[in-house]
C-alpha cells in the first residue's frame, strides 16, 4: 500500500496567556451555559470561556460546559487507541475517518510532529484533534457512553488533542462535558468500595468536585488546558474507573453548586480532618479569610466522637534520625519557606519545637535551630513540606512532637504523633463519609464543611 505523506504546517500554538476577568452574576450564567458556559464572578476569580454553536444548547443545558482536561505534557511519543470510528481533525477540517484503529503520535528526525496510522502518516505544527465520527461541530454529545479513546491502560469519552508543545514534547487534552469530567473524577476523590449509606458523601464530593472544576477553568492561565489530571488538581481516570454509585451521585448532582452570598464558593476538600478543620488563611497565608472556609468540629454530637475517626490516617505515626533531620532541612527549608531561598543551609539541627498552635491544634510556626545559633521558622501547612520524605510530605500539620537526644545532647531521633491527612481546609471526605453512615443528606453535609454556603442548580 502507498503510503501518503501529508504536511500541514503552519505557525505553532500561541504561548499561554492570561485574560483580564469580568464580573458577571449568577443569572447571567445560567444565561450562557449554552455556549461554554461561562461568565462566573468567584471570590479572587472569574469563569470565561469561548463560545460554540448554538445547535448545542440541549447538550449543554444537559451535560455542563466542556472542560479541557491534561491527560500528559512534555511526552516524546504517544499512542492513542481508538474504540470505535474517529475522525481527526485539523484546523476544522477532517483529514483522516479511521474505525478500532491506533494512531500513534511522535516526532520525525527533524524534530517535526507526525501523526501515523495504519497506511498514512501526516505532519503537523498546531494540534490535531481526534472526535467520535457522529459527533456534531468536532464535539461528541453523548460523552457519556463505553466508546473512548485509549491511552495507556486507560479508556477516556470525548474528544482528544494533541498539542505539540515548545518544549519539544506533546501535550495530550481530553475534551469533555462538565458532567462526564466528574464521573471520572469523583470515583478518586473517596475511598474503594463505597456503600449505599455513604451515597450522601458521594453527592457532597461531586457538588463540591464541580464547584472546584469552575474555579479551575476560570483561572485562564493557559490556553491549552483547564485542569490536570493528577493530584495538582483533581484525579481524573477514565471510563474503566466509573462506579454505580458514584455515577448515581453526579446524576442526582447535576449542574448544582456550591453558593455564598449569591456566588460560587471556593469548595477546598481533603482527606481526613481529624477531629477540626482549618480557616484559609491560617493555612494559606496571604488568603481572604472567607466566611465559609473558617475552621469547624468534626465532632459527632451523639457519640462525642469526629465523623472522620475511620480513616486510617486519624491517628499516624512517623519519625526521623538526626541525620535524616539534618538533611530534611538541608534538602526543603527553601521550598517550605521561600524567604530562605538564597541561604544554603549547612550544619546540624540542634533543636527543633513548635511555637504556637492554630484554633484546630494544628502547628501555626515551627522553629528549627542549627548548630552555627542560625534560626529558622515555618508556618502553617508549609511544615508538611519541610518534614517531607521519600517523596511524600507530612500527612497533616496537626501533630506533635518528641525529641530524643543522645547523652551528649545530640538529636538522635525525632518522633511525629499526628491526626488526620491533608491541608485540612473545607470539606473533610472522611468526615463526609462518616456523616452521611449517620444519616447526614449531602446539603446537610456541605452546610456543615462551608458554614453559611446553599447548594444551587445552574444548569
Amino acid at each position: 500500500m502507498i503510503l501518503r505523506r501529508a504536511c500541514l504546517r503552519q505557525c505553532p500554538p500561541p504561548e499561554r496567556s492570561s485574560t483580564t476577568p469580568r464580573t458577571i452574576s449568577r443569572s447571567i450564567l445560567k444565561w450562557r451555559i449554552s455556549s461554554r458556559i461561562i461568565a462566573l464572578f468567584i471570590p479572587f476569580f472569574i469563569l470565561t470561556t469561548s463560545a460554540h454553536s448554538q445547535t448545542r444548547s440541549a447538550s449543554l443545558d444537559s451535560l455542563g460546559p466542556l472542560i479541557r482536561v491534561s491527560i500528559k505534557g512534555n511526552v516524546r511519543s504517544i499512542s492513542t487507541d481508538l474504540k470505535g470510528s474517529y475522525r481527526l481533525r485539523y484546523e476544522k477540517v477532517t483529514i483522516a475517518s479511521v474505525t478500532n484503529s491506533v494512531v500513534s503520535f511522535s516526532f520525525s528526525d527533524d524534530g517535526t510532529p507526525s501523526a501515523k496510522l495504519s497506511h498514512e502518516e501526516f505532519f503537523f505544527l498546531s494540534p490535531i484533534t481526534i472526535v467520535p465520527a457522529d459527533s456534531s461541530n468536532g464535539r461528541d454529545d453523548s460523552t457519556i457512553t463505553g466508546e473512548g479513546i485509549k491511552v495507556d491502560s486507560e479508556t477516556y469519552p470525548g474528544d482528544m488533542e494533541i498539542i505539540p508543545e515548545n518544549n519539544g514534547g506533546f501535550r495530550l487534552v481530553n475534551i469533555v462535558h462538565l458532567e462526564a469530567y466528574l464521573r471520572g473524577v469523583v470515583p478518586n476523590e473517596l475511598v474503594n468500595n463505597l456503600t449505599q449509606d455513604e451515597l450522601q458523601a458521594c453527592m457532597a464530593q461531586a457538588i463540591a468536585a464541580r464547584n472546584f472544576a469552575f474555579y479551575r477553568m476560570s483561572q485562564m492561565d493557559t490556553t491549552d488546558f483547564d485542569v490536570y489530571s493528577d493530584t495538582r488538581d483533581q484525579v481524573y481516570t477514565g471510563i474503566e474507573g466509573y462506579k454505580s454509585i458514584t455515577d448515581s451521585a453526579v446524576e442526582m448532582t447535576r449542574g448544582m453548586i456550591v453558593e455564598y452570598d449569591g456566588q460560587p464558593a471556593r469548595c477546598f476538600f481533603f482527606s481526613t480532618c481529624g477531629g477540626h478543620t482549618a480557616s484559609v488563611q491560617n493555612i494559606w497565608r496571604g488568603q481572604p479569610a472567607l466566611p465559609y472556609l473558617q475552621g469547624v468540629s468534626d465532632i459527632n454530637p451523639e457519640t462525642g466522637t469526629a465523623f472522620c475517626a475511620a480513616s486510617p490516617k486519624f491517628n499516624w505515626r512517623t519519625e526521623f534520625t538526626g541525620p535524616e533531620l539534618d538533611k530534611l532541612v538541608r534538602e526543603n527549608l527553601a521550598v517550605a519557606s521561600p524567604i530562605y531561598a538564597g541561604d544554603p543551609v549547612e550544619g546540624r539541627v540542634v533543636n527543633l519545637r513548635v511555637i504556637d498552635r492554630l484554633k484546630s491544634s494544628r502547628v501555626d510556626t515551627l522553629e528549627i535551630v542549627m548548630d552555627d545559633g542560625t534560626h529558622y521558622f515555618v508556618r502553617g501547612d508549609r511544615t508538611r513540606y519541610l518534614l517531607k520524605n521519600h517523596g511524600q510530605i507530612l500527612n497533616s500539620s496537626l501533630f506533635k512532637l518528641k525529641i530524643i537526644r543522645s547523652l551528649s545532647g545530640r538529636i538522635e531521633r525525632v518522633i511525629l504523633r499526628g491526626r488526620g491527612d491533608g491541608h485540612g481546609v473545607g470539606m473533610c471526605q472522611y468526615g463526609a463519609i462518616g456523616m452521611s453512615k449517620a444519616g447526614y443528606t449531602y446539603r446537610q453535609i456541605l452546610a456543615h464543611y462551608y458554614p453559611g454556603t446553599e447548594v444551587v442548580k445552574v444548569y
